[in-house]
């Protein structure tokens, strides 16, 4: 069931008016299922330098728009920052594979 709740971080960069770059930080809530990573899956990432820890499914792959982060709060536990990995889109699902690394 997509009875979790994953928030999507983006950011934009623009510049004030004393030439300054500025860095805005904007999360986006959007549900989702969450599934572990495939054995298969795992050792093939590690492979290329990557360390898939999560990965959470969305209903629909419209919900994505290219986010390169994400927090995620488990049950009882505390909010964690991840980074996308990779995304797979299944039908008009899509599956976003993580790895925790962005404080």
């Amino acid at each position: 069931m997509y009875d979790n709740i994953v928030k999507f971080i983006s950011e934009t960069t623009s510049v004030n008016e004393y030439g300054d770059t500025v860095t805005t930080t904007t999360e986006r809530t959007v549900f989702a299922e969450v599934k572990s990573i495939g054995q298969s899956e795992f050792y093939q990432s590690q492979a290329s330098g990557f360390k898939p820890e999560i990965k959470f499914v969305l209903a629909d792959f419209y919900d994505y728009q290219g986010e390169r982060s994400l927090k995620f709060t488990p049950y009882g536990g505390s909010e964690t920052t991840y980074e996308v990995i990779r995304t797979y889109r299944v039908d008009n699902r899509l599956e976003v594979v993580c790895q925790r690394g962005i404080e």
